[in-house]
């Protein structure tokens, strides 16, 4: 009987040594497992990265939301940086014009199909002014839904030179158009008129409308006349009272005057890289408005994609499905461009952007719940081209948004 005294005791002994250490051990949360991960992911892309190219002074900033939870994670960034960094989301802002158009699509105001030289709806004025500035090639032929495709053929002005061999007789012929105003008005504030009327005096063009598919920051300069002209509103003012506002996206902007060239605290720094780093974080950016203008956050980006292809932001689900994400080009091409927004396999819908010292993707995929925005804050220019942004946006921010997804599901 004393043995098994003596054995109980120790059992007794056992049984509290084992819960008490049990109870004293850190088991990590899935969210923090996840967010473990998230991080160990950032922080070895970027500095395989700078294996590459040791001098690069951007880092990497990841938003996720999906049905799991949600996650930000942050590299090479500046201490403290959380989901509310400000940043240059450039022409993500593409998405935001497309959603505006086809609000108004929605709301009865204006037709997809409409020719751009057609009457508003209800009104006996046309969708664009018919003067000289909007006097493009084939003006007749352009439709709505063919600026929102680039399938319009109308010239980039903002990422291309004006040919030397234009017929017209202007002073930035050989030039950037760009460059060559601020050159000696860093100031200027660009406008819709403006930058369509390069394209109309030169009398440029990519292809017929229809006959083709190019990338057009023009083309929605043109679709942010169309809004205005429809809604009676300026573009900023519309897309914050329409979009903005109602998806509660409270830490974006679209700046417009030349002399509004800096970020909303708290942001992010921007670099370029090449031969040396220099900060831009400064930007007259009124020569993208509509195409390339937000600022933005990377909660604010995530949020705002999610709800709007879930059909629970400001357009509904069939304008969603059946308008803004019908295909234009065969769907077994990697990349699919549909009304301001693109499908990449594997991924889900989004948009990229890309603007001096700030390079970023929003991406979502409804059918899983998945939803990421990624950004660097430097340009690699070392190349000497636009290889090293295409290389950038390959290895760092689409195999970030691979991985995340990858980690959360």
């Amino acid at each position: 009987m004393k043995t098994l005294r003596i054995f109980s005791l120790g059992c007794i002994v056992l049984v509290l040594f084992a819960c008490t250490k049990k109870s004293t051990e850190y088991e990590p949360t899935q969210n923090q497992v996840i967010q473990g991960n998230l991080q160990s992911m950032l922080d070895k892309l970027l500095a395989d990265y700078k294996v590459k190219y040791p001098g690069y002074p951007g880092g990497l900033a990841l938003n996720v939301i999906s049905k799991s939870g949600t996650w930000f994670v942050s590299s090479g960034m500046e201490s403290g940086t959380t989901s509310q960094v400000h940043f240059r989301a450039a022409s993500n802002t593409k998405t935001f014009t497309s959603t505006a158009i086809l609000l108004l699509s929605q709301q009865g105001k204006l037709k997809l199909d409409a020719k751009i030289s057609d009457t508003i709806p209800g009104s006996a004025m046309t969708y664009v002014p018919m003067d000289a500035n909007y006097a493009v090639p084939f003006r007749d032929k352009i439709t709505i839904r063919q600026l929102l495709q680039h399938k319009a053929g109308v010239f980039d002005v903002s990422n291309n030179i004006i040919p030397d061999t234009v017929s017209a007789q202007v002073p930035y012929k050989g030039k950037d158009y760009i460059g060559w105003v601020e050159s000696s008005d860093p100031a200027h504030t660009f406008t819709f008129d403006e930058m369509v009327g390069v394209a109309a005096v030169c009398r440029l063009y990519f292809f017929q409308p229809g006959k083709g598919y190019k990338y057009s920051n023009t083309g929605y300069s043109i679709l942010g006349k169309i809004i205005e002209r429809v809604s009676g509103l300026s573009y900023r003012d519309f897309i914050g009272t329409q979009i903005i506002e109602p998806m509660k996206l409270t830490r974006s902007t679209m700046p417009f005057q030349g002399s509004d060239q800096q970020l909303p605290s708290p942001f992010a720094k921007g670099y370029y890289y090449f031969p040396d780093v220099k900060e831009c974080t400064l930007s007259n950016i009124s020569a993208n408005v509509a195409e390339g203008n937000l600022i933005t956050t990377p909660d604010d980006l995530c949020r705002f994609l999610r709800l709007l292809l879930r059909g629970e932001g400001v357009l509904n689900t069939y304008t969603v499905n059946s308008i803004m994400l019908a295909p234009v080009v065969p769907p077994d091409t990697v990349q699919t461009y549909t009304c301001g927004i693109m499908y990449t396999t594997n991924l889900g819908w989004g948009h990229s952007g890309a603007h001096e010292g700030y390079l970023s993707r929003m991406i979502t995929d409804p059918e899983t719940d998945f939803t990421a925005v990624v950004f660097t804050n430097g340009w690699n220019m070392t190349t000497g081209n636009l290889n090293g942004i295409i290389e950038q946006l390959t290895l760092l921010l689409d195999q970030a948004c691979y991985k995340a997804k990858y980690i959360v599901q």
